[in-house]
């Protein structure tokens, strides 16, 4: 059908040209008139808080004074029996159907053939597009036509509500308060209430156009960028001065980090390069940010995607110079939240701490910089939030939800009391959760449980320890290698193991190995793959480089010289091949620097990672070869069920508790056992209050999480005994789905009295 496909292409792009979302409802109800050649044409729109909760939103052809005023409950009438139905219904003579209701005065009488689909996204019903005619039936094409307009339909509504323009048009004086709940992710735990200061960023990258420049201006464009570098870098080394009275000082080297980034290097040298060959110097430095940046957002792994927001914050900063655009001079409410588009760190530095209660950002996760301080500060954060409308916040009431990822703005009366009281709720809760900071996680009938923690950054050390961490049981070693311009050297990745070591010292300590590739490549190492889940990536790279992998193996064996407390693990094994090849390195690095320094070193702890399914089924020979395993529980859930975990469509289907992961890490645990090999669990189901009881009643001893989820899985573990969770656990895998699991490892919990641990999340 090429006519009706290039009228569906014209009406989806009028849509995503139209100045609001009223507009678009009209642009479609106008086009379909003409594409379909029917008589009327109505959109209603589900408004979930309504009692009848499908609102005619638009019409052409039947009265336009229906608009707003006929409403209908899902399932009743025609309209609302395709919302219960969730499928077209196609009728030639509506009139006749026992569930017609007539509207009088809406005129739809004299228009019986009716076609009504429904528009879906994620399985929810979000509204109606209805379709009549006086006399001839709709056909199986046309069908299918407003069946696909309805799909484009749903990314428009589903922004509309999230934003606020779906309140505002349905109240009669157009100006409804911006009272709703909006969902993201997780960034740092917490509840909290404060007045909503909206960080504001006067200049931004993307609308710096080119500029060419004469040969003669070259050199003052030069002395121009060069003098915004040198003042943005005075700037950011003195923001670590003035963060080090509310931070220990090793918290602040991600700003001392962003100095050294404007020293020397490709941000630095590829803007000069560019304004020498005649482009302007804001020009050539937004070019030079947008393909460094581009670089990392790119990448699969979401901490490695996030840095990419530090250099563009790096490039507003800058830019800001450029311009001689200064931040005024702001008065601060006593308790505030920071919202805004792109909250970065360097925000938080610009802002009175002592005030700052809560983190609102429209972009970024719980693996941002941002977060990670806002982790270290004790500060709740919700990152991600889509269509956060924060440009219409300032002032207004925000409740900040860090545990389950939910923003509450100007909450109504009733909820507004309904948050108060349990943010009181909760603070008592982490009152006493502290108490536990220097008891051992061990259950009631005696058996030990080892509580680490991921990381990535130094600037996660000093709250872990704070935390109580027993150690470190996963280290992101990609940072070096992210924050340079070529493969770091030796003596680079030393001190930066050697200091992770000593902070920990006898503690274990869990460097894990060289894992990039796919999707995320390194910025002087590019890889391109269409499937890069399944690609070159992990220890795969390291195996094909042996230099490169030679080299950070002898990085972390000199760094464990006199500690004795390193473990390497090796991530993205997927056969026995790889580990025989990886183990071979290993004893290579660990002989050539005995050699070097002529001292006798003990031989690291090494373990393989246990995310890619193959190893499940070789678990018993791998753990002949190892000291240990370590299951990744997010990647290994995101292969077994074939869910990517970042992505919106699906994410819902991603649950580490799903009978088949947990069945699958019971396989894992059990053929360890035989081979009397320790196991940890490193991904967030460790730290999750009902993850915890699932894994401890298989078996596990040891968990790696976020420093602020190890109160919460000590009050666990001290609270059951591991012979009652090995009960449960046999109870919990003969469900069949995740949710199941959830409520039924939640009730337990309510039964000891501790619901608290995980109403926050559920809420």
């Amino acid at each position: 059908m090429p006519s009706l496909i290039h009228t569906l292409q014209s009406i989806v792009k009028q849509v995503d040209h139209a100045p609001d979302f009223q507009s678009a409802l009209d642009i479609i109800v106008d086009s379909l008139i003409d594409a379909l050649q029917v008589d009327a044409c109505s959109i209603f729109i589900d408004v979930p808080e309504q009692e009848r909760n499908l609102v005619m939103m638009a019409n052409r052809g039947l009265n336009r004074e229906a608009i707003g005023r006929v409403r209908l409950a899902t399932g009743e009438g025609l309209v609302g029996l395709v919302a219960e139905k969730a499928e077209p219904i196609r009728l030639d003579n509506a009139l006749e159907h026992r569930s017609f209701i007539l509207f009088e005065g809406s005129g739809e009488e004299a228009y019986p053939v009716f076609l009504g689909v429904p528009i879906i996204a994620h399985r929810h019903t979000l509204g109606v597009i209805v379709a009549q005619r006086s006399r001839r039936p709709f056909d199986n094409e046309e069908e299918a036509f407003l069946s696909t307009l309805a799909a484009q339909l749903a990314g428009a509504i589903t922004h509309a509500r999230s934003s606020g323009e779906m309140a505002r048009l349905l109240d009669d004086g157009g100006s409804v308060p911006l009272s709703r709940t909006l969902d993201g992710v997780a960034g740092a735990p917490g509840m909290s209430m404060g007045e909503a200061v909206v960080a504001t960023h006067q200049v931004r990258l993307h609308t710096i156009p080119d500029k060419s420049i004469d040969a003669e201006e070259v050199a003052g464009q030069v002395e121009r960028f060069e003098a915004a570098v040198a003042r943005v870098r005075q700037q950011l080394m003195e923001q670590a001065e003035r963060m080090r009275q509310s931070l220990p000082a090793e918290e602040c080297a991600l700003f001392v980090a962003y100095a050294q980034m404007l020293e020397s290097g490709s941000l630095i040298d590829d803007t000069l390069a560019l304004i020498r060959e005649r482009q302007w110097a804001p020009g050539a430095w937004r070019q030079t940010v947008e393909a460094h940046a581009a670089v990392f957002a790119s990448m699969e792994d979401e901490y490695l995607a996030e840095r990419a927001n530090d250099i563009r914050d790096l490039g507003r900063r800058v830019l800001q110079r450029l311009m001689s655009v200064e931040a005024g001079d702001r008065t601060y409410p006593r308790r505030f939240v920071l919202v805004g588009e792109n909250i970065a760190a360097s925000d938080l530095a610009s802002v009175p701490l002592d005030g700052l209660c809560g983190i609102v950002s429209e972009h970024g996760s719980g693996s941002s910089h941002v977060a990670i301080l806002a982790h270290a500060l004790g500060i709740p954060a919700v990152m991600g939030v889509s269509n956060l409308p924060h440009t219409k916040m300032e002032g207004l009431t925000v409740v900040v939800d860090g545990y389950g990822g939910h923003v509450h703005v100007d909450p109504r009366a009733a909820l507004l009391q309904e948050l108060k009281q349990y943010i009181r709720h909760e603070q008592r809760v982490s009152d006493s959760l502290k108490a536990l900071k220097d008891k051992p996680a061990v259950t009631t009938d005696g058996m030990r449980v080892s509580l680490y923690v991921n990381s990535g950054l130094m600037a996660d050390l000093t709250p872990s320890l704070e935390s109580g961490a027993e150690g470190v049981g996963l280290y992101r070693t990609e940072i070096p290698f992210q924050i340079r311009e070529s493969f770091p050297s030796e003596e680079d990745q030393y001190r930066i193991y050697r200091d992770v070591l000593e902070t920990f010292a006898g503690m274990p300590v869990v460097l894990r190995t060289l894992d990039v590739g796919g999707d995320k490549p390194l910025n002087y190492f590019p890889i391109r793959e269409e499937n890069p889940f399944l690609g070159w990536r992990g220890i795969r790279i390291s195996l094909d480089h042996p230099d490169i992998f030679i080299t950070q193996l002898r990085a972390m064996i000199r760094a464990n010289a006199g500690l004795d407390n390193l473990h390497i693990l090796l991530p993205m094994i997927s056969s026995l091949e790889e580990l025989d090849d990886a183990l071979i390195l290993v004893h290579r690095a660990k002989d050539e620097i005995q050699d070097e320094l002529g001292l006798p070193l003990r031989f690291p702890h090494v373990g393989a990672m246990i995310e890619v399914p193959s190893t499940i089924f070789q678990i018993d020979e791998i753990c002949r070869l190892v000291d240990f395993v370590s299951i990744g529980t997010n990647d290994l859930t995101q292969y077994l069920l074939a869910v990517d975990r970042n992505n919106e469509s699906v994410a819902e289907l991603f649950s580490s508790l799903h009978p088949s992961v947990l069945r699958a890490i019971e396989q894992v645990v059990q053929g360890a056992a035989r081979q009397g090999t320790p196991v940890s669990v490193c991904g967030e189901l460790a730290g999750d209050p009902v993850g915890v009881m699932a894994l401890i009643g298989m078996g596990i001893d040891s968990l790696s999480m976020s420093a602020g989820s190890l109160p919460r899985a000590k009050k666990v573990i001290r609270s059951f005994s591991q012979q009652e969770l090995a009960n449960l656990r046999l109870q919990a895998l003969s469900l069949h789905e995740a949710e199941e699991v959830r409520e039924f490892y939640a009730a337990r919990l309510d039964e000891k009295g501790l619901g608290d641990l995980i109403r926050a999340q559920k809420r």
